[in-house]
């Protein structure tokens, strides 16, 4: 189960450096606007760090398992938000 959590730990925190570096301009890959990236950046960086907290210190890998998927739940939920209030013209 550690194995499976640091794996998506491991994405999470490696989808949120890529867009925090969209927010500061290093990178300019990004599809979505500059508002949307920056949460993604907060989103995956935050959770990725804090499923391997409760994974590692706190031992608690069901916890950590759900915390680790949510990222991904969420940025689905935001990004249909996104697509559904913005002006394509």
């Amino acid at each position: 189960m550690k194995f499976i959590i640091c794996i998506l730990s491991t994405l999470n925190i490696y989808f949120g450096v890529k867009n925090l570096l969209n927010v500061i301009h290093v990178l300019q890959d990004s599809k979505y606007s500059q508002g949307a990236t920056a949460i993604f950046a907060i989103l995956f960086l935050g959770m990725g760090g804090l499923g391997l907290y409760f994974s590692w210190v706190k031992n608690n890998d069901t916890l950590a398992l759900l915390i680790e998927i949510g990222p991904w739940v969420l940025a689905l939920v935001i990004l249909l938000f996104y697509m559904l209030t913005s002006n394509y013209q």
